[in-house]
């Protein structure tokens, strides 16, 4: 079924494969959210849609970048930008989520979307030379249930950690731990019946009581998303 699914065969589906990294997680600032930009993700910078101010950390970075992400009603949109270094380029769409970027080139600086102004909020990033956003955190589009298959989440050698993956059916509601392990290097679950998850649901992966400072942790998950009727 997944490979149909991913040739397209199956209509009205998709798989969505998310992926993130958070390579400096400190005992004194946990729990964060499995994303680059580091700490919690700011969801409340996104309570309404916004414009997306994008602008890198070096001069050099003036190709093509692609945000994706849903527009004010959840629906999945993607808007591609001319960056122009260390000056912001204001997206003409407006994003409530953000939640990919790809580079068209490879950065030389750090990519990031800000909303606001161009130095506002991070709610996006690209590491230096990684010309792809590396964030654990995804949104059920409008008209969509989201079915997770699986999740798996790794910390660098000999640390230990709290994972939690949390999510909330729409803005103003509290997050809520839908899945929660204690792992030693990898841990992996797959869910025998996948787990549905209702459109407009935020998701976000975190991790808590590390132990020790400077923990790398990476997580991963998949999900099929089906057009409800």
């Amino acid at each position: 079924m997944y490979l149909d699914i991913a040739r397209g065969v199956i209509p009205n589906s998709k798989i969505i494969h998310k992926f993130g990294a958070n390579f400096d997680i400190d005992q004194n600032t946990d729990p964060e959210s499995i994303w680059s930009g580091g700490g919690a993700y700011p969801w409340g910078s996104l309570a309404t849609a916004q414009t997306i101010y994008a602008i890198s950390t070096s001069a050099s970075d003036t190709s093509t970048m692609t945000i994706e992400g849903l527009d004010a009603d959840y629906n999945e949109q993607s808007e591609t930008v001319t960056l122009n270094g260390l000056t912001a380029v204001a997206t003409t769409s407006t994003f409530i989520r953000v939640f990919r970027m790809t580079y068209d080139d490879i950065n030389v600086g750090t990519l990031e979307a800000r909303v606001g102004s161009g130095t506002g909020t991070i709610v996006a990033q690209i590491e230096a030379g990684d010309a792809q956003t590396l964030m654990a955190v995804y949104t059920v589009p409008a008209g969509y249930s989201g079915y997770l298959v699986n999740f798996d989440v790794t910390i660098d050698s000999k640390k230990d950690c709290t994972v939690m993956l949390y999510t909330r059916k729409s803005n103003g509601l509290p997050f809520r731990i839908t899945h929660m392990a204690e792992t030693s290097g990898h841990y992996r679950y797959d869910f025998t019946a996948p787990l549905r998850i209702l459109e407009k649901t935020d998701i976000d992966v975190q991790v808590d009581n590390v132990s020790a400072n400077d923990s790398s942790v990476t997580a991963n998950f998949d999900l099929i998303l089906i057009r409800d009727y």
